[in-house]
């Protein structure tokens, strides 16, 4: 998306939004901190104009998200190494090689701009050095050589897409380099905004009638019978019936894994990772608040939201434990029909949403978390009753999260067999079962969060 030039006052003015961008990319290096959060906190502190504050997060965004491309196009332009300089004279060269390529805005003026905020935030050797790369960029940031998809598949994705060569080396292997490329463009591609729609209180149709004035354009999901996507510029929590729990936000790939507990009115169902909530939310919706559901979380702060987001949606039946599951597991053995794991993990599923997720992530992490998976699904064994369920879920798309932690508990317990997930869906899922019979959804291939999970019941 292009956005408009925005211009200074005066000549020698330096522009507030390029400033506040800058400075809450200096704060998400210097302090290791989330973009999105610094942004809303540098924005509270100002009143700016609808569209300068969209400029701010689209460029801080952008380049948090594009920060390896953008390195490689520089880096061909710099005669210093980035990481040589200093963090606000890299971050303004940052902001102005995505000017430059994402918003086409003109060299001249975009190496003026960044001139000044290397005067103010660095000194007039800098400011020389970004008047001179960023003039150079102008003329040549689109011959840049890269590296060719048939010759090294990896490093051409990396650089291309912005991912941690890391990551891509696994995907290449795991999904192989067509696969890797459509969900490495993908993740860099916005997500769709899903509402969950309160089916015991409303109906979908009558939610979509009193948006439609709200959204641009809404249409329902094929696939989840509670599920409208919207295209909107307002604020979703000031939408009509947020307030009054006729709707929640959720992805429309989360919105899928609850289907496959089968829930039943009067059943005991634990979900044993609940925060923030949105599937506890869920599992109630769809027994019309009909079942006794406990809902288990270990950080205080995140399961208040599990309470306040049942409250809202006028769900009354959900009970709040506070604690580890793996502690707390021995208190309900052989009480539960059904677990909900919807386990912490790498969450590599969800780098649309969350843009510099993928540079907070480590291939040591995937390891860690699959240990303390297993642990957790372990601890599920004894809660569930002979012929109960219970549903592991992830939003990872890493194999050792996944598929590896199922195999392995299967091999560790006959009494347990994995469950042909299609009859439970809500509806027929292009490509969602795989042949080992696991829900895996992709962000390239259908358009929601990366989504594993897995039926387990109980037969011994």
């Amino acid at each position: 998306m292009a956005y408009r030039m925005v211009h200074p006052t005066t000549a020698d003015q330096i522009c507030p939004a390029r400033k506040l961008a800058l400075l809450a990319l200096v704060e998400v290096e210097k302090k290791d901190a989330y973009v999105n959060l610094s942004l809303r906190e540098l924005m509270r502190q100002k009143r700016l104009p609808s569209k300068e504050r969209a400029m701010i997060t689209a460029l801080a965004m952008g380049v948090v998200k594009m920060r390896l491309y953008l390195d490689h196009i520089i880096q061909h332009f710099c005669d210093y190494s980035l990481d040589e300089l200093p963090v606000f004279a890299r971050n303004i060269l940052r902001m102005a090689a995505y000017e430059l390529i994402f918003f086409k805005h003109p060299a001249p003026i975009v190496g003026n701009e960044y001139v000044k905020l290397a005067k103010r935030f660095e000194h007039k050797g800098i400011a020389s050095l970004v008047n001179a790369v960023v003039r150079s960029m102008g003329e040549g940031w689109q011959s840049v050589p890269i590296p060719s998809l048939d010759e090294d598949p990896v490093s051409h994705i990396s650089i291309t897409t912005s991912h941690p060569r890391w990551m891509v080396e696994r995907w290449v292997k795991f999904w192989g380099v067509d696969e890797t490329l459509a969900l490495c463009r993908a993740n860099n591609e916005p997500p769709p905004l899903c509402i969950r729609v309160n089916l015991k209180y409303t109906e979908r149709e009558l939610v979509a009638r009193a948006l439609e004035f709200r959204c641009r354009k809404i249409e329902p999901s094929p696939w989840v019978p509670e599920c409208l996507r919207l295209d909107t510029t307002h604020d979703v929590t000031k939408l009509p019936g947020f307030i009054g729990g006729l709707f929640t936000v959720q992805d429309e790939g989360a919105m899928i894994v609850p289907y496959l507990l089968e829930p039943k009115p009067g059943e005991i169902i634990i979900d044993a990772c609940a925060a923030p909530g949105g599937k506890t939310t869920h599992i109630a919706e769809l027994v019309k608040d009909e079942a006794e559901i406990i809902a288990v979380d270990s950080h205080p702060s995140r399961l208040k939201l599990v309470e306040e987001n049942a409250v809202r949606l006028k769900l009354f039946n959900i009970k709040t434990l506070l604690g580890d599951w793996t502690e707390l597991a021995q208190q309900f053995i052989n009480r539960a029909d059904k677990v909900l794991l919807d386990v912490p993990c790498s969450g590599t599923g969800t780098l649309r949403r969350k843009v510099d997720a993928r540079w907070k992530k480590s291939e040591e992490q995937v390891k860690q978390l699959a240990e303390l998976q297993s642990r957790l699904l372990e601890a599920s064994v004894p809660v569930v009753r002979k012929g109960g369920v219970i549903v592991y879920a992830t939003c990872s798309l890493e194999p050792e999260e996944d598929e590896e932690v199922i195999k392995t508990f299967l091999e560790r317990h006959p009494e347990f067999v994995l469950d042909d997930p299609r009859p439970f869906l809500p509806s027929e899922i292009p490509n969602a079962i795989t042949q080992e019979g696991f829900l895996r959804l992709f962000p390239h291939k259908h358009n929601t969060d990366g989504v594993f999970a897995a039926r387990l019941r109980k037969v011994g």
